[in-house]
């Protein structure tokens, strides 16, 4: 069985092995976590790189939250943390932060519950714009094109859908079984693969922070919107209702087909709820991978 990790946007201060290894250090605290005994490095683990397709392209991607609030808000008083770090780009080498064990009985400094209160205040905000944008996505596309140019670029441009593709495809064989985990953008451009190749078996189909509820995304994908044939085993969608970026599950109309996807909310990091290490540590999400594992055995 091969795992294939699709990663999602912002990922152009990596290359194939640090970004890899970043995922994998991911996977292995959740695995930690979650009290399973358990070698990745017995695993067959593939990670297509398609970040610096981007440079190839002459484009820059970049995801600037707090231009996204409206002005009627600069009068807030966030932390200094929320202030000056908004991006969802990634160091080269960042600290993985651990999923918080929420206990009431453990008590909280005056400084961290309003931290926990402003962030959670920023993603309910954002949940409600992605909420307003999905109603009209002429509007929607705007945003996409100015704030996320990576979605854009795939979604809208043939040549640029056509090599990210390639370069997945490279790890994917049609001789061997497959669990895909795909986060983000990596959700969509998954979806799209399962549905234009079909020379291959895929045993479940994991997504994380999945954009694909959303209507302007859902324009832009072939038509009608359907499970992928090859997919043989179970879909299970991950999302986080303070995860602006996905804010609801993939349950009804056009998703709503059978077998039906598996939606699971979870709760993810506080302070970036879009981002990967929240999702792939999580103990569900780990469950959904080894239960993928165990079924081929």
């Amino acid at each position: 069985m091969k795992i294939i990790f699709i990663h999602g946007m912002n990922q152009q201060n990596y290359n194939e092995a640090t970004l890899k290894h970043y995922w994998l250090n991911i996977f292995q605290i959740g695995l930690n976590n979650a009290q399973q005994n358990f070698d990745i490095t017995s695993l067959d683990i593939n990670m297509p790189f398609y970040g610096d397709l981007l440079s190839k392209h002459h484009l820059y991607n970049t995801l600037d939250l707090a231009t996204l609030f409206p002005q009627s808000w600069t009068h807030l008083h966030l932390p200094f943390h929320l202030r000056h770090n908004t991006t969802l780009v990634q160091e080269q080498k960042p600290r993985i932060t651990v999923l918080p064990t929420f206990n009431p009985s453990q008590s909280k400094s005056l400084t961290q519950r309003l931290s926990i209160i402003s962030a959670l205040t920023k993603d309910h905000a954002f949940k409600e714009l992605s909420l307003f944008l999905n109603h009209y996505p002429k509007l929607h596309d705007t945003v996409i094109h100015k704030f996320l140019i990576e979605t854009y670029l795939y979604l809208s441009n043939p040549d640029f859908m056509h090599e990210v593709h390639q370069r997945i495809m490279y790890h994917i064989h049609s001789d061997k079984d497959h669990i895909i985990v795909a986060h983000s953008l990596g959700t969509v451009i998954a979806y799209n693969l399962l549905h234009q190749f079909t020379n291959f078996k895929i045993q479940r189909f994991i997504t994380l922070g999945s954009p694909l509820a959303f209507k302007v995304i859902q324009e832009k994908l072939a038509l009608p919107i359907a499970r992928p044939p090859q997919l043989r085993g179970d879909w299970f969608n991950f999302y986080s209702p303070d995860d602006f970026l996905t804010a609801f599950p993939l349950s009804t109309d056009p998703f709503n087909f059978k077998p039906a996807i598996i939606n699971q909310a979870i709760t993810t990091l506080i302070h970036n709820p879009h981002s990967i290490a929240g999702y792939l540590q999580h103990p569900a999400v780990i469950q959904s991978i080894l239960d993928g594992l165990k079924d081929e055995k």
